[in-house]
């Protein structure tokens, strides 16, 4: 993970993928707001950069690297969703 933005009007998150072809792309991925995450566990100092995340999410229709959020499990195996 690259950053994390806990502000409004939506959470986000900043990864860094490796693609098929080994070039590293960023992604951002689209969470709640901010009272929405803070109900399923997510507070602003929950992820860090550098952090080692595992994404699930609804890509964007249209190709660009990013989309909104299914569940996000983190280093420890916690699962957000």
């Amino acid at each position: 993970m690259t950053e994390f933005t806990f502000r409004n009007p939506h959470v986000f998150l900043f990864v860094d993928v490796e693609n098929e072809t080994g070039e590293v792309v960023n992604y951002w991925v689209e969470m709640g707001t901010i009272p929405g995450m803070i109900r399923r566990g997510v507070g602003a100092k929950t992820f860090q950069s550098g952090d080692a995340i595992s994404v699930n999410m609804y890509p964007l229709t249209d190709g660009r690297p990013g989309g909104s959020y299914h569940t996000i499990v983190a280093a420890d195996g916690k699962t957000y969703n």
